[in-house]
């Protein structure tokens, strides 16, 4: 956890703290070592949120571009059964930052549970992510809209698939990576999954400073502007017309 309980206070692990769980009010102590992150940790083994994972630095620099009092937000199920968002905004919504794999059964009862909500999932964990979902983009056809995107078959990216079939938005985060063309910029950009049943995904690269504000402030998603394919001078309509088939296919 990053912030523990000091005199009914919330606070961040410091060096030789000990405090109080938030949820269970059990006793806890800071680990402040010089590999992994400041956090606080149960004197116990126990785990007060099942859905709890172990949090990274991608984990912790998500978490800071919101508000303090938006992050590490406690909720109890009817149940009994605490369960701690990542971030919850002023409005409700919860977003959740996910690195380790998880079940289709742990997201559908996360999502049922924090309605509404977000994923920003880390798109490096397995090497062999990105090279899957550029490779799927390269024969991927335009998906038509107003904003640069693509439709992702299903069967053709690995991590595509693993996010097939939710209720929400999903956020790829594959950090700085350069993807091929020339028209994408090299950074500050997310891919946002909305599935097609059957038809598989649209995957639309947007700026990430942009989901950013949008749940912070409310302002809209901004993508990048869908190009408009040319006719070449010359062209006969037949030409012209396989020539606008060509364009709106996205070639890495």
């Amino acid at each position: 956890m990053k912030f523990g309980l000091i005199e009914g206070i919330r606070q961040e692990a410091t060096a030789g703290a000990r405090g109080l769980c938030p949820g269970c009010s059990s006793s806890v102590i800071a680990k402040c070592g010089e590999i992994r992150l400041h956090h606080w940790a149960h004197l116990s083994t126990m785990v007060c949120d099942p859905w709890r994972e172990q949090e990274t630095e991608w984990h912790r620099g998500w978490k800071n571009e919101f508000p303090v009092e938006w992050q590490e937000v406690w909720h109890r199920a009817s149940n009994g059964e605490i369960h701690i968002s990542d971030v919850k905004t002023a409005n409700g919504a919860v977003i959740e930052f996910q690195h380790s794999p998880i079940t289709p059964q742990e997201r559908a009862s996360r999502e049922a549970f924090y309605h509404p909500m977000a994923w920003v999932v880390d798109g490096v964990r397995l090497k062999r992510d990105l090279p899957s979902f550029c490779a799927a983009l390269t024969d991927a056809p335009s998906a038509g809209t107003k904003l640069r995107a693509w439709l992702v078959r299903p069967g053709t990216s690995m991590i595509v698939d693993r996010w097939a079939g939710g209720s929400y938005p999903v956020f790829l985060d594959f950090g700085d990576a350069v993807f091929p063309p020339r028209w994408l910029p090299t950074t500050g950009l997310l891919w946002w999954l909305q599935y097609v049943p059957k038809l598989g995904a649209v995957a639309t690269p947007v700026l990430r400073q942009s989901v950013v504000d949008h749940y912070r402030v409310g302002t809209p998603i901004r993508g990048l502007k869908a190009i408009a394919p040319t006719r070449r001078p010359g062209l006969t309509g037949f030409e012209a017309h396989l020539a606008r088939k060509r364009g709106n296919r996205a070639r890495f």
